[in-house]
C-alpha cells in the first residue's frame, strides 16, 4: 500500500508502515465508523472533495483508520501532531508547512 501510495504521488522520500497501527493508537488517531465515519461532517467533507474533482479510489489497508499529520525532526522530536476528528478532517496546510520548515532548521538542542 505504502509503495503504491509513493508511485502515484511521486514521493520518493522514506515512508515508515505502522501495520498494527500502535502508533495511530498512541498519538490518539481515531478508528471506528461511529463518530469519525458515519456523520453530518464526513458527509461535507466528502462534498467539499467530490466539488473540487476527487473521487475515491479502491480503498486499502483499515478503511475505519482516521488520519492526520506528524511532522517529527531529525532526532525524534514532534513538532506538529494534529488527529483527524473525522474523515475529511484534513490540517490546515498552512499550519502544516509552517510545521515543515521549523522541523527543517538545524537543530539547537
Amino acid at each position: 500500500m505504502a509503495r503504491a501510495f509513493q508511485a502515484q504521488q511521486g514521493f520518493g522520500a522514506t515512508t515508515w508502515v505502522d501495520q498494527r497501527r500502535r502508533t495511530y493508537r498512541h498519538l490518539g488517531f481515531k478508528r471506528g465508523p461511529g463518530s469519525t465515519l458515519l456523520n453530518l461532517a464526513t458527509l461535507r467533507h466528502a462534498l467539499r472533495a467530490w466539488r473540487k474533482g476527487f473521487r475515491q479510489g479502491a480503498t486499502r489497508g483499515d478503511p475505519w483508520q482516521q488520519g492526520g499529520v506528524l511532522v517529527v525532526r531529525p532526532g525524534g522530536e514532534a513538532v506538529l501532531c494534529f488527529a483527524s476528528e473525522e474523515a475529511g478532517d484534513l490540517a490546515p496546510t498552512a499550519e502544516v508547512m509552517a510545521a515543515a520548515r521549523r522541523a527543517a532548521q538545524p537543530w539547537t538542542g
